[in-house]
């Protein structure tokens, strides 16, 4: 999927950064403000992104693992047992310093759409917002789990059934095709 000529439309995007870190809270803004993202919300505590959450509608939700206070996993536990609440659905990336199996799973599993290793890289960040923005994922609510569909198939397709991802599949296996810094300014001149 070349980008060659197409502009993304980032600039009206509201995210929510949360992380009790305040230099990992303006690293992220300032990556955000690199995309064209002129209006992060940062909060320094669950508690405080909590009442956010509970106002205001946002596009993406940003929440570091581990904190102090209590964890990024409460968070989106939290916001994704409120059904009704206005970000019930809003995508969350999880972000932590280690990213062992057990807590990509433990993300997973609380209603996260990924988790991302810190520090964060601009290039994956905007490479899974991206995904995110793209996916087909279905969003599946249950008595007992409320999130982006967990399962990410990895075994062969049945004979005759075609690979959904099949363009972004050969992207990712060609490297040479990757953007270069260059080109994602581009994107947001």
């Amino acid at each position: 999927m070349p980008l060659s000529g197409t502009r993304l439309g980032l600039r009206d995007i509201e995210p929510l950064v949360v992380d009790d870190n305040p230099q990992s809270t303006e690293l992220l803004g300032a990556i955000l403000m690199g995309f064209g993202i002129s209006r992060p919300t940062k909060c320094h505590s669950v508690e405080a992104a909590r009442e956010a959450l509970l106002t205001r509608r946002f596009d993406l939700i940003m929440v570091n693992c581990e904190m102090a206070e209590e964890d990024g996993f409460a968070l989106v536990r939290d916001l994704r047992a409120d059904r009704e609440g206005p970000n019930a659905c809003t995508p969350v990336l999880m972000l932590s310093a280690s990213t062992p199996e057990s807590k990509v799973v433990r993300a997973r599993d609380c209603g996260a759409n990924f988790t991302i290793a810190k520090p964060v890289s601009p290039m994956i960040l905007l490479e899974r917002m991206l995904w995110i923005a793209q996916s087909r994922r279905a969003f599946i609510d249950t008595p007992r789990y409320h999130g982006p569909d967990r399962r990410f198939r990895t075994e062969p397709l049945a004979p005759g059934i075609s690979e959904r991802r099949a363009e972004d599949l050969r992207i990712i296996a060609v490297p040479e095709r990757a953007l270069s810094q260059e080109e994602i300014d581009g994107l947001f001149t």
